[in-house]
C-alpha cells in the first residue's frame, strides 16, 4: 500500500486532483454547477504533464548533486513510471481539450509557454543553461500565475470565451486564488531550502528567513479570506467553507519548517486545495 500511496503523491496524481477540483470550484462559483468532465480531466492531464516533466528534467542534476529527499529518491528510482504517467497525462489533456471552448487555445498557448519556461532549461546565464525557476525570486510567482490560469482563467474562458476578459468576478476570483497559492507555496520553498542553496537559487525563505516566511504566508491567507469576505460577505454559506479552510491552512502552514518530511508538503499542504473544494462543497 505504501508503494501505491507514494506513486499517488510523488507521481503527481494528488496534486493533479487538487488542481482539477480547484477548477471545478471556479466552475461552481461562476455557473452554480459542480461538474464539468472535460475541464476536470483536462486539468488532471495537464498537471500530470507539467509536474512529471519538471521532475524528469531535473533528475540528472539531482543524481549529480545528491539529495536526502524521499521524494527525489522515489523519482530517481521510478523514472520510467514517471515517463509513462507523463504520456498518460498528455493523452488525457489532448483528448479533453477538444470538448472545451475553442477560445481556450488562445489562453493555453501563453500558459504552456510559461510552464515550459519554468520547467525546461532554455535560458542562458553565463556559461550555463538554466530554468527560469532558478533565477531570483521568480519561482513562486510563476507557480501562482500558472495555477491561477489553469484553475480560474481557463474555466472562466470555457464559460464565456473572450467575454471573460471583461468579467470582474472571474478576475476577482483569480486574485484570491493567486494569493492562496502564493501562501501555500511558501512552505515548499522552506522545505527546499537546502537543495535550493546547493543550486544557488534565491527564494523568499532564503532571503528573509523561514520563520518570517511563515508569517508572510499567514498574512497572505488573512488577505485571501478578507477578499472573499468583500466578495460574498459573511451571510453566505460559502463563506463558512472558505473560513474553515483558511483557519486549517493557517495552522498547517504554521507548522512548516525545513526539517519536515516530503509528505508534509506534498500531501498535507498540497491537500489544502482539496480542503478548499471540500469545505465549500459541504457547506454549500
Amino acid at each position: 500500500m505504501k508503494t501505491v500511496f507514494n506513486y499517488f503523491v510523488f507521481g503527481s496524481w494528488w496534486v493533479a486532483l487538487c488542481a482539477a477540483v480547484l477548477g471545478l470550484l471556479t466552475w461552481f462559483e461562476l455557473t452554480g454547477n459542480w461538474w464539468n468532465a472535460a475541464l476536470f480531466f483536462f486539468t488532471v492531464g495537464s498537471t500530470l504533464v507539467i509536474y512529471n516533466l519538471n521532475m524528469l528534467v531535473g533528475l540528472d542534476e539531482l543524481r549529480e548533486m545528491g539529495t536526502h529527499s524521499e521524494r527525489h529518491h522515489w523519482c530517481m528510482n521510478h523514472e520510467p513510471l514517471m515517463k509513462g504517467t507523463l504520456v498518460l497525462g498528455l493523452i488525457m489533456a489532448a483528448v479533453c481539450i477538444w470538448f472545451l471552448n475553442n477560445t481556450i487555445w488562445l489562453f493555453m498557448i501563453p500558459l504552456t509557454i510559461v510552464a515550459l519556461v519554468y520547467t525546461m532549461p532554455i535560458m542562458k546565464l553565463k556559461t550555463q543553461t538554466i530554468r527560469v525557476r532558478e533565477i531570483g525570486l521568480w519561482k513562486i510567482f510563476l507557480i501562482a500565475a500558472v495555477w491561477t490560469g489553469m484553475t480560474v482563467i481557463l474555466p472562466a474562458v470555457d464559460i464565456e470565451g473572450l467575454q471573460q476578459l471583461t468579467d470582474i468576478k472571474s478576475w476577482w476570483l483569480a486574485t484570491e486564488r493567486a494569493i492562496f497559492i502564493l501562501a501555500i507555496t511558501i512552505p515548499f520553498d522552506i522545505r527546499d531550502l537546502v537543495n535550493d542553496a546547493k543550486k544557488g537559487i534565491r527564494t523568499i525563505p532564503s532571503t528573509i528567513g523561514w520563520k518570517r516566511s511563515i508569517m508572510l504566508a499567514e498574512v497572505l491567507l488573512a488577505i485571501f479570506i478578507f477578499l472573499v469576505w468583500l466578495r460574498i460577505g459573511t451571510q453566505s454559506q460559502m463563506f463558512i467553507g472558505y473560513a474553515i479552510c483558511t483557519i486549517i491552512t493557517m495552522v498547517a502552514v504554521a507548522f512548516a519548517n525545513p526539517n519536515r518530511n516530503d509528505m508534509y508538503c506534498s500531501f498535507w499542504i498540497e491537500g489544502t486545495m482539496m480542503l478548499l473544494f471540500a469545505s465549500i462543497f459541504l457547506t454549500s
